[in-house]
């Protein structure tokens, strides 16, 4: 009898030694660099760009305006459309459609151009292509993070569970993570890095600027980006002028 019941303790203790062994965190840089290379086999995917803290200011046809958010789709391989939120002088908004085929670029905006397309630069130098670019682009990006460590699993409010990185970035080498809209991020950038547990796929930047505070903004200029919709159906409104086919493997 003392023989099985130390025999039943022996196997208890090594179930429970069993259940306390916690799984090695994932290698960050794998897990950044296969997030990059999964993101340029894309067809299609969408991106939110939300500004908040201290405001970052564009100049546009319109005057100097905040920017403010972006809805951002992107189809490969050298197209992007975007939903641009701007705000005046006082906290006036204006809403800014983008649209960019290779090199060319259209906007429209209701008072500017009375929501017709106009062909003419609204990000100076921007092509879609550079996006999903090798050198140029989300990979060339992760890759140039500096002292990448890895945080902890995450959920976030979207519900997807992910990994959570931090690390420091030049700002010229991260411009990519925000849809190529915002082209001057200063020097040196802190990023947090959420990358999906279940497929590796990028699912989030923060990106935050500091040194932007201002007495009137004691938070400084911050850019969250929540990539999503991975390989979907793209909606798209082109210009009349454009041609556009819907990539070969989207989802219906």
């Amino acid at each position: 009898m003392t023989r099985i019941l130390g025999c039943i303790a022996l196997t208890l203790l090594l179930l429970t030694g069993c259940q306390n062994q916690t799984t090695p965190p994932p290698d960050p840089l794998e897990l950044v660099m296969e997030s990059g290379r999964l993101i340029r086999q894309t067809t299609s995917f969408q991106m939110i760009v939300e500004q908040t803290g201290a405001p970052y200011f564009i100049l546009t046809d319109l005057g100097e305006l905040v920017f403010r958010r972006a809805n951002a789709q992107y189809v490969a391989p050298d197209i992007m459309q975007a939903s641009v939120r701007l705000l005046a002088i006082g906290g006036i908004p204006a809403d800014v459609d983008v649209f960019s085929k290779g090199d060319q670029q259209f906007y429209r905006n209701q008072i500017l151009t009375a929501n017709q397309w106009i062909n003419a630069q609204f990000a100076p130098g921007f092509n879609p292509q550079r996006l999903i670019a090798e050198e140029t682009g989300f990979q060339a990006a992760l890759r140039a993070m500096i002292g990448l460590t890895y945080l902890d699993l995450t959920t976030l409010e979207s519900g997807v569970r992910a990994y959570h990185l931090q690390a420091t970035a030049r700002g010229a080498d991260v411009g990519a993570l925000l849809a190529g809209l915002v082209y001057d991020l200063g020097e040196i950038v802190n990023v947090d890095v959420f990358i999906d547990a279940a497929n590796n796929y990028p699912a989030r930047f923060v990106i935050v600027q500091p040194g932007t505070e201002t007495a009137d903004e004691p938070e400084p200029t911050t850019w969250t980006v929540d990539v999503f919709n991975i390989d979907g159906t793209p909606e798209l409104d082109p210009p009349p002028e454009v041609q556009v086919e819907t990539p070969v493997g989207s989802s219906s």
